[in-house]
């Protein structure tokens, strides 16, 4: 006979027993539900979980993560080492990332597909953002890496404004990230409404974005704090409650204007997947919410970096299947899409993943919660 709701929602287990453990549970279910979000928006299929909130998903998770790591980090040895964290970003990004951008873009140019050729330099230096954000959304198979571009400018930064903010203390880096969320939230406002800069700007600049990525950051310093920890708790008690801001997320997407949606929301949004990524993490050990850490669901997002690379070429390869029905078209893209994405991850960023761990980081253990999207 199957327990109660009430009766497993009481047994699960604390964060701070959750937020011990090597692999946090239900992250990497978050990380396919964000990914198979902007694969299925990209082949037609809208759904409840939007690419946009996939793509802030992915933003927050990535905050989430480093600044946990770092506060560890912090919290074991007194010090950040910015070279180890630098070795490891290289080693976890690079090698897939740059792959794909040599597969890729010899394809197009053995295509003779010559639209490609002014986001060359912006993909190689991790420009794609602000050449989005200037120039529009191309339809090449290079215009969905300005995401990737936005985590890269993170990475390049927070970690140096991490160790000089904690020189003075967690709360002068806490109201850094408190200030700088209200600041870029009324700076996209402002560029958007205001100064008519349009949506490809604040939908892809770094400057109209950080706030997504600060969330991450402020979450990880929340959970370090007690109090706080026993109000993520309350909100993630019930199996139901995840439903709730899922509906928040649809609301804040749908019911407002343009000034909304690409001013507070982009805020709002991001606090309510923090929340969500929460209890994600507690109630996945229970019975409504398990299936996010099913061994498919951790696989898919084991593998949704490459996934997120291949994606386009994946869809692509699936609508050229034109004997088949539309919607066996999709799957066929998608099946397309998780084949490339494994090949790159057992092909290519294994490999250094396990150069990451044996030759790098004798301080260091390696841990499957680092980001890459």
């Amino acid at each position: 006979m199957r327990p109660s709701n009430a009766k497993v929602d009481r047994a699960l287990p604390s964060l701070d027993t959750l937020l011990e453990r090597s692999k946090l549970p239900g992250f990497d279910g978050f990380r396919m539900i964000a990914v198979m979000s902007v694969v299925l928006y990209h082949a037609g299929v809208g759904t409840i979980f939007s690419a946009r909130h996939g793509v802030a998903g992915f933003f927050v998770l990535s905050g989430f993560l480093i600044t946990w790591l770092l506060l560890k980090e912090f919290d074991r040895s007194g010090r950040i080492s910015l070279k180890d964290f630098y070795k490891r970003r290289t080693l976890r990004i690079f090698p897939a990332y740059y792959a794909f951008l040599l597969v890729s873009i010899s394809w197009d140019l053995y295509r003779g597909n010559t639209s490609v050729e002014p986001m060359i330099l912006p993909s190689v230096f991790y420009w794609v953002n602000y050449h989005n954000a200037l120039a529009g959304h191309s339809s090449t198979s290079l215009t969905h890496l300005w995401s990737l571009a936005v985590e890269e400018q993170f990475y390049l930064i927070w970690p140096l404004i991490f160790v000089l903010a904690m020189k003075s203390g967690r709360k002068v880096a806490i109201a850094f990230l408190g200030i700088a969320i209200i600041g870029v939230m009324l700076w996209r406002s402002y560029a958007f409404s205001v100064l008519d800069w349009g949506a490809s700007y604040v939908y892809n600049a770094f400057d109209t974005r950080f706030d997504n990525l600060a969330v991450g950051c402020l979450l990880a310093f929340a959970v370090a704090n007690l109090k706080v920890r026993r109000i993520l708790e309350a909100l993630s008690s019930k199996a139901w409650m995840p439903l709730i801001t899922i509906s928040l997320l649809f609301l804040s997407l749908r019911a407002f204007d343009d000034n909304y949606r690409y001013g507070p929301a982009f805020s709002i949004d991001a606090i309510l997947l923090g929340i969500l990524l929460i209890q994600f993490l507690r109630l996945s050990e229970g019975w409504a919410w398990g299936w996010l850490n099913h061994p498919v669901s951790v696989y898919l997002g084991m593998i949704s970096y490459p996934i997120y690379l291949w994606h386009v070429w994946g869809i692509q390869a699936g609508h050229k299947l034109g004997f088949l029905p539309d919607s066996l078209e999709i799957v066929a893209g998608i099946g397309a899409s998780i084949l490339l994405a494994a090949m790159s991850y057992h092909l290519v960023e294994k490999p250094f993943l396990r150069l990451k761990g044996k030759r790098l980081l004798s301080s260091h253990k390696p841990s499957a919660k680092e980001g890459a999207l």
